[in-house]
């Protein structure tokens, strides 16, 4: 006896134990949904964070971090005040008032906050002092190292200085180095830079007294700030009931004396500011809650406020039409906490905005409303980003499962038919998503030796719509093959021939998948390095659950699950033309007779008409299919790479960062925040002269490229003063440029305060006109670098030293962005071809033709690729910079991938019918029958790529019509991400060319070429002919 095929002993399989199969999967899928991890708890996100260690940004980034230890800001959020025409009125400077005595105050209250928790609660132990800028790194051996005085004077322990005065929290924070950025940071330091043996004491009591220090300046600078705000109030206080913040600042007042009163030992200024606070608000002792008991987790990251009522910076933050705030932060852009930050931000502006309503008039109110006031900077654009993914996300998956519904309920008109592939497919996102985020999480706390898996925010889309897509595929494609069994079979014998029938057909359409995706494995760049991964194996759980789960759901069910539709004939294969005018009931070229006489139906007539035309005049229907995609293939290829690397550009020009953006670079050019910092480390220390003459050499060689407008440094921290200033030895300007050199500002953002880089390492920030995000900015980097290169290599020869050159910041990190993904293209296109191709001739047994199929969707890849940025180009107009950079490799991988699952299903019924009919009767049987079927698979994976598209079209289409949206993780915010945008429409449209297009034109009129010329060479070979 013959023994079973694999294929065979599977399906048998699979119905004999359907009953223990859907037990299985939905105790795993409740497993997965109740233990695993959530995907938000162990996704990550930015894109910079994700390069290799070896690019220049990274390794400038890592050198930052090891000279300016822990006084690093790594993002910013900026409050923009702007208007057109005339300046500032009284009621925008209220507005302007409220808000920084608000932020000032928040400062205060997190880094008091930061040092009670640094002191382990006991700040009575730790003096406020403010030592000496070059105090902290040797003050960790000294004995004196409490006993430094500042640039203000010596301090006492309530952070007066000599003169009595208080100073200013920009001058406190300038004057304080920062050995940790926020508390977290605290641990990361000691371990990458250890400190002495015994001295753990000491350097927590620094750390601990200059938080103290700043927050004792902060109260103060807010408390400075809401006497001019209710000076400028004037007999406009409102007649309510005053609260802690409203109309004056009384918990700024309630804070400082209570800081004093746990600092001591002056309790007359104890007493006037806890006074001062009761008669601002008498029930403050009762709403006012400790420091400690404060839920300040969301601006821990908070390090400083820096605002155009400072001193000494003050008027570079400040135009005639515009004002702006900055807070820096030890975040990086893209951290998640950055949303929740940007959401307080807001409403304190919103609180502020209300507020104003109880002081001014009416027509007051009206000019007030000219005043603009967004949100922007690196770290707002990184909060809305990720708002918009999770926005993105939301909708993906709402439209998602309502297209799938709509199509299964149009293609079957059975309600069991609809609820079967549902129900598996959302099995399986369970499982997968499930497995991922455990395994994840054991790669993240290396709990699984080798094991490196990372999931991202964004990631989750693609599993999404590639699961839902796909699994409904498999489904459709099995029941559709149950349809023509259970005609002429009882039902177990259907159900498992079914499955034995499409097992090899489903697992060769999966696997070019998964193995096309996998290849991103061999990408630099940490994002595809992972992502691709991942749907792999997510997709691969989906193969598994939709070749048992649902097989074993249609065992259990039985014929009923066709209901309303009863099992007939007319389900069966339908007689299709296959040779001229004769059909299936008639004997063919090689005796073969049909299985079926029914009737045609009307898709089944569309689909035998297309067939026979399609291949009646391959030659002409080859020529003319290649030549409608080549033209826009071609356009395609010209601009594969012209894409934007604008992080700004991924948010809609309504998104509040972009706004701000656009005014920030109008009053104050956007490159004023993002400089290009250069860094030159030499080999060995140098002098202090030999430093000045370095830096000096460097300086004017970067004022020679054209297009840098500032070059700040330790001799000119603000880039103030370029080497064709002229001015006197003793003038105003000269007597502030020196100033400005001994401040703690350019101190500590130009003087490493790790020992071993002091008299090695020179920085300087480099500002240009081009947008950093630009090209022409990335250009610019370029002729910087060469500038910088010919003065070191001058240098090396006369301080007979190396010299090495570092550089990072935004610009940077583009250009290695840019250089490390196309290196990436290049190499996953090469692996994805072959891997694919090496799975087709595999499941084909065909070379020529798997080639050809690698043809075809090659030329639909760019195909798409052009027909896209035709389309986006037209729809944003002078608006548009390009596609997304992630949008061609991501194209690419998945349209090869994916693209291939529709050729694959036919050329396998080719195949499979071969063995009965001749060669042109297989290829127009094949069409016919999968014509259907494919193309509603085909279909249904491009509304699920569509999906993807919903937040850019669905708001304001439901908001014309009154209708709700589908719930978000933030309502109020919702925006949309471009480059998900994009890549939904690009895919979706591919998947359509692929599915109508490539497989019904191009594959089947080769396929009969092939075969004809196939025939001619063996007649012209054989001995007959001769």
């Amino acid at each position: 006896m013959k023994a079973k095929s694999l294929p065979a002993r599977f399906a048998h399989g699979v119905i004999k134990h359907a009953g223990v199969i859907l037990i299985a999967w939905l105790v795993a899928a409740v497993l997965a949904k109740g233990l695993a991890p959530s995907w938000k708890s162990v996704a990550l996100d930015g894109d910079f964070d994700y390069l290799p260690a070896s690019q220049v940004s990274v390794a400038g980034g890592r050198l930052l971090d090891q000279a300016f230890m822990g006084t690093r800001a790594r993002s910013q959020m900026v409050l923009v005040f702007a208007k057109d025409g005339e300046g500032f009125s009284t009621s925008d400077h209220l507005l302007g008032l409220d808000i920084l005595r608000r932020l000032y105050h928040r400062l205060g209250e997190v880094c008091w906050q930061r040092a009670e928790r640094i002191a382990g609660g006991d700040v009575d132990s730790a003096n406020i002092l403010v030592p000496q800028p070059d105090g902290l790194p040797s003050a960790l051996g000294e004995a004196n190292a409490l006993g430094g005085t500042s640039a203000l004077g010596e301090t006492s322990a309530l952070g007066k200085t000599s003169d009595g005065q208080r100073p200013s929290p920009a001058a406190v924070n300038r004057e304080v180095p920062d050995d940790g950025a926020a508390a977290e940071r605290e641990r990361d330091d000691q371990e990458a830079h250890p400190r002495p043996p015994g001295n753990d004491g000491l350097a927590t009591a620094l750390s601990a007294q200059r938080w103290l220090g700043v927050a004792v300046a902060a109260f103060d600078q807010a408390i400075e700030i809401d006497a001019d705000f209710y000076k400028l109030l004037g007999d406009r206080v409102p007649q309510r009931q005053p609260t802690a913040y409203q109309p004056r600042l009384a918990i700024a007042y309630w804070d400082r004396g209570h800081l004093a009163q746990a600092r001591g030992p002056d309790p007359t200024l104890v007493e006037e500011d806890i006074a001062s606070a009761k008669v601002l608000d008498p029930s403050i002792e009762a709403t006012a809650s400790p420091i400690t008991e404060r839920d300040l987790e969301v601006w821990e990251s908070l390090l400083d406020v820096y605002s155009w009522k400072e001193s000494e910076i003050g008027p570079q933050l400040r135009r005639g039409h515009a004002r702006i705030a900055v807070l820096s932060l030890a975040n990086e852009l893209a951290a998640t906490g950055n949303i929740e930050l940007l959401t307080q931000l807001r409403q304190i502006v919103d609180e502020c905005v209300q507020y104003r309503r109880d002081y001014l008039s009416d027509d007051e109110l009206t000019l007030a409303r000219e005043l603009e006031v967004r949100i922007t900077g690196s770290a707002a654009i990184g909060g809305e980003t990720l708002l918009a993914a999770r926005s993105a996300i939301s909708y993906t998956e709402w439209f998602t499962v309502v297209m799938i519904l709509i199509i299964l309920a149009i293609v079957y008109r059975a309600p069991l038919l609809v609820a079967v592939p549902l129900v598996t497919i959302a099995v399986a996102v369970m499982v997968a998503t499930g497995l991922v985020t455990a395994l994840t999480q054991l790669s993240a706390h290396a709990q699984w030796p080798g094991l490196d898996l990372k999931v991202y925010t964004t990631s989750r889309i693609f599993v999404v719509v590639i699961l839902f897509g796909a699994g409904t595929d498999y489904c459709l494609f099995l029941i559709s093959r149950l349809r023509e069994e259970a005609v002429n079979h009882a039902w177990p014998i259907a159900c498992e021939r079914a499955l034995r029938s499409v097992s090899s057909a489903l697992l060769g359409s999966a696997m070019t998948t998964i193995v096309g995706l996998g290849m991103l494995w061999f990408a630099d760049f940490g994002k595809f390095h992972h992502t691709g991964p991942i749907i792999a194996i997510c997709l691969s759980v989906g193969l598994l659950v939709c070749m048992t789960l649902t097989p074993a759901c249609l065992r259990l069910i039985g014929p009923v699950v066709f209901w309303p539709t009863r099992i007939t004939s007319e389900m069966g294969p339908s007689a299709i033309s296959l040779l001229s005018n004769r059909n299936l009931t008639e004997v063919d070229s090689r005796g073969a007779r049909s299985a079926s006489s029914a009737r045609l139906s009307s898709g089944s007539r569309a689909w035998n008409a297309a067939s026979i035309a399609l291949t009646r005049y391959p030659i002409w229907t080859l020529a003319a299919g290649w030549l409608m995609l080549i033209l826009p293939a071609i356009e395609g290829r010209r601009h594969e790479q012209d894409v934007t690397y604008d992080l700004s550009g991924q948010l809609p020009q309504s998104a509040g960062s972009r706004q701000g953006m656009r005014i920030l670079d109008k009053n104050f050019g956007v490159g004023e925040l993002a400089p290009i910092s250069v860094l030159t480390l030499a080999e060995s220390d140098q002098n202090e002269e030999s430093l000045a003459a370095t830096r000096l050499l460097l300086t004017d060689a970067l004022y020679d490229v054209d297009g840098v407008r500032r070059v700040r440094s330790l001799s000119d921290p603000l880039g103030d003063f370029p080497p064709d200033r002229e001015m006197g030895l003793l003038s105003k300007e000269a007597w502030r440029r020196r100033a400005l050199q001994n401040h703690r500002l350019a101190r500590m953002h130009f003087v490493a305060n790790e020992p071993s880089f002091t008299h090695r390492l020179i920085r300087l920030d480099v500002i240009v006109r081009e947008d950093p995000f630009s090209q022409a900015a990335a250009q610019k980097l370029e002729e910087i670098a060469t500038k910088v290169r010919g003065v070191l290599a001058e240098r090396q020869r006369d301080t007979d030293t190396a010299w090495e050159l570092f550089y990072t910041g935004t610009t940077a990190s583009i250009v290695d962005l840019r250089e490390v993904t196309l290196r990436d293209t290049g190499r996953i296109k090469m692996a994805v071809i072959l891997a694919v191709l090496a799975v087709l001739i595999f499941v084909l047994r065909r070379v020529v033709l798997s080639v050809y199929l690698i043809a075809t969707v090659l030329l639909s890849y760019y195909a798409t690729l052009g027909l896209t940025y035709w389309f986006f180009r037209t729809l944003d107009g002078p608006d548009f910079l390009g596609l997304d950079w992630k949008l061609p490799l991501f194209l690419f991988v998945i349209l090869v991938a994916v693209g291939q699952d529709y050729n694959v299903y036919l050329v396998t019924r080719i195949i499979e019918e071969r063995r009965r009919l001749g060669s042109l009767a297989a290829v127009r049987r094949a069409v016919a029958r999968t014509g259907g079927i494919v193309t509603a698979c085909g279909i249904v994976m491009a509304a699920t790529f569509l999906s993807m598209t919903a937040s850019a079209w669905w708001p304001p289409l439901s908001a014309s019509l009154g209708l709700a949206a589908p719930p978000t993780p933030d309502a109020s915010q919702q925006t949309t991400l471009r480059g998900i945008t994009e890549l939904g429409f690009a895919l979706a449209l591919g998947v359509l060319i692929d599915t109508l297009y490539v497989r019904t034109v191009l594959v089947p009129s080769f396929v009969v070429l092939q075969d004809r010329f196939r025939r001619w060479l063996k007649a012209k070979n054989s001995p007959s002919e001769n």
